[in-house]
């Protein structure tokens, strides 16, 4: 193991185009997932659900990604990075982008009321920006990171206690509740929470673990048993949701949530199979790509008022068979997004804060 382990020496230039092609990629997937979730409760059970179930697993590893490329780069040792410009520029932007947006997506509520539902509406937001709210918690703890990120040792110890904590621990006690005493569980489980140690983890451990994979790259026999994994947790993703929901009757999310060792094992596997990628673009296509990449944010800051919109017309992923309409649906919200996030990109001051 020790000997496939490639140091972080692989040109920059290199890295940044694959963690560029990711973003694309996992702005790609966040859209799929946010059309293909449709109709997720609701329509259990059917054959359409089972159909959502695959597409939708397809697409898990979108939200983690982005929190591993903004690790790599935010952990990266070449950065310079002061506490006053972590601030004053990447703290200072999701501050901006959640206000402005949050605003947007609920004007004309906030419009209406100026006490203290506006308030609660601004800082609310809409519920895809939970991520916004949960990244700004972990920029504001970057110093805290980058000092983890120093030694090897203690970084690694970090993703240990990360995964174990914040991963395994609870996704055995939600199974550990379907197959034992539900009462000697949930003592066991409250105990268990009162020690904190899962939400001190939580998302840091991908963020953390980002840096990790792309300073430290495994070599190709530890890549092969990491796609095996990834490929093997797919599976049980969607075998085990379909097995407990037949169980309990309801559709269940225990194998699709974000911190779940499947969706984690799922997570790395595509890491790092776009780490491993040998790109050799022509100077047109990088640019594209670069491009693409910067607007990435702001297509998830505004994808879902489109589906709003269209939701509001009677139309969503169920409009038309499900198999070949969200693919279509997603490309549909995909083009008008990047449409919009490259208008607003030229304008002053909007593509700097808001975008």
């Amino acid at each position: 193991m020790a000997k496939e382990i490639v140091s972080s020496s692989a040109p920059q230039a290199h890295r940044a185009l694959d963690l560029d092609l990711l973003r694309v990629a996992a702005a790609v997937a966040v859209v799929w997932l946010h059309v293909s979730a449709q109709h997720f409760i609701d329509g259990y059970p059917s054959a359409q659900w089972t159909l959502r179930l695959c597409y939708q697993s397809l697409v898990r590893w979108c939200v983690p990604v982005f929190l591993m490329i903004s690790g790599a780069l935010f952990l990266n040792a070449e950065r310079k990075l002061s506490v006053r410009r972590l601030y004053g520029r990447n703290v200072l932007r999701i501050v901006v982008a959640f206000l402005g947006w949050s605003y947007v997506y609920s004007f004309q509520r906030i419009n209406a009321d100026h006490g203290t539902l506006a308030l609660s509406l601004l800082l609310t937001g809409p519920s895809h920006f939970w991520y916004l709210k949960m990244l700004l918690g972990i920029y504001i703890a970057v110093p805290v990171f980058r000092a983890i990120a120093k030694n090897r040792a203690t970084e690694r110890y970090f993703i240990i206690v990360a995964i174990a904590c914040a991963f395994v621990v609870p996704f055995a006690f939600t199974i550990a509740k379907q197959h034992c005493d539900v009462a000697a569980v949930n003592v066991v489980k409250k105990f268990y929470d009162s020690l904190y140690i899962n939400v001190v983890a939580g998302y840091s451990g991908y963020f953390v673990l980002g840096h990790y994979l792309c300073a430290y790259r495994p070599g190709p026999c530890t890549r092969k048993i990491i796609y095996a994994g990834g490929a093997v947790a797919l599976a049980a993703v969607v075998c085990g949701t379909i097995f407990y929901s037949h169980r309990t009757g309801k559709a269940v999310n225990w194998f699709i949530n974000y911190l779940t060792p499947t969706t984690l094992a799922v997570s790395v596997a595509v890491y790092v199979w776009f780490g491993a990628l040998s790109l050799r673009l022509s100077e047109k296509c990088r640019r594209v790509l670069v491009q693409a990449s910067r607007l990435s944010f702001g297509v998830y800051l505004v994808h879902v008022l489109y589906i709003r919109w269209a939701v509001s017309h009677g139309i969503d992923s169920s409009w038309l068979h499900p198999a070949y309409f969200i693919p279509l649906y997603t490309l549909s919200i995909l083009a008008v997004s990047y449409f919009t996030a490259w208008v607003l990109s030229k304008i002053p001051y909007v593509n700097r804060y808001l975008l």
